[in-house]
């Protein structure tokens, strides 16, 4: 997620917030709908249209209890920066559903465009639009079930991204950042109604590779977003391959896509 949105959400971000509940496993849950299958295309070049991936990941709690899985989608549309992300939860019994989908410009800062925000609980639906003008000035609407919450307005401060992108901010990073040198990062959770939408700090550290960095071929990146503590194993290209939330006792993977879509029918 809620989604860490790390992340589901980060991926979807900086799941943590996706995770700020235990997960409840019981028998009977709901089956989830499979979505039909996808295939993921070239990273485009800047000013194109194309995938630069789509991936799926699961969430593993306690190293036995599934708790999630989700598919997460980052490319160019006419030269902007589009992410979409659906997500499947087993909560109480139920499988519920979290969609995400924002936009930023194509530039280093990633300036702020547009988010929505849907989500499924049992029968409650929750849909979140929020808009930026002039790259800082947000307006959020909130509707939960029938009812429509007060306007939200708010302005957002330099250097400040949606949650989602911050696999696109990290890797403009990695080429620049040493080891165990650090930089802040400033981000707006996509489904943070509690915090009114303020903006969220986080600092991301570049680690030495451990053996998980050395098989997977990635670099090993610490992240403390929310007052949780996280561990990134990602590509060059940003993707992130695996995320530990020790806190949490809670595993995010990627997997192939048959993998995911029969993640909660055990």
């Amino acid at each position: 997620m809620k989604h860490l949105t790390l992340v589901v959400t980060a991926a979807t971000f900086l799941v943590s917030a996706a995770l700020a509940a235990p997960p409840v496993k019981k028998p009977g849950a709901k089956a989830a709908a499979k979505p039909p299958a996808k295939t993921a295309a070239a990273a485009p070049d800047a000013g194109r249209s194309g995938l630069f991936w789509d991936a799926w990941y699961t969430i593993t709690v306690n190293k036995t209890i599934h708790y999630s899985y989700y598919n997460e989608k980052l490319g160019l549309k006419d030269g902007k920066i589009l992410y979409q992300s659906k997500s499947w939860k087993q909560e109480e019994g139920y499988i519920n559903e979290e969609q995400i989908g924002a936009m930023s410009s194509n530039a280093p800062d990633l300036i702020p465009m547009f988010f929505n925000f849907h989500s499924t609980y049992r029968s409650t639906e929750t849909s979140i639009d929020g808009n930026v003008k002039d790259g800082k000035f947000l307006t959020v609407k909130v509707r939960k079930g029938n009812t429509d919450l007060p306007l939200i307005k708010k302005t957002i401060p330099s250097n400040t991204i949606f949650s989602v992108f911050f696999p696109i901010w990290l890797r403009s990073k990695l080429a620049s950042l040493k080891p165990n040198q650090t930089t802040g990062f400033n981000t707006i959770l996509e489904d943070n109604i509690e915090a009114n939408f303020g903006t969220i700090p986080g600092v991301v550290r570049l680690e030495l590779p451990d053996q998980t960095a050395l098989r997977l071929k990635t670099e090993k990146l610490s992240v403390n977003y929310k007052d949780l503590r996280t561990t990134w194993y990602v590509e060059k290209t940003g993707k992130p391959l695996m995320i530990e939330i020790p806190a949490q006792k809670t595993l995010i993977e990627l997997v192939p896509m048959e993998t995911a879509q029969s993640f909660l029918d055990d």
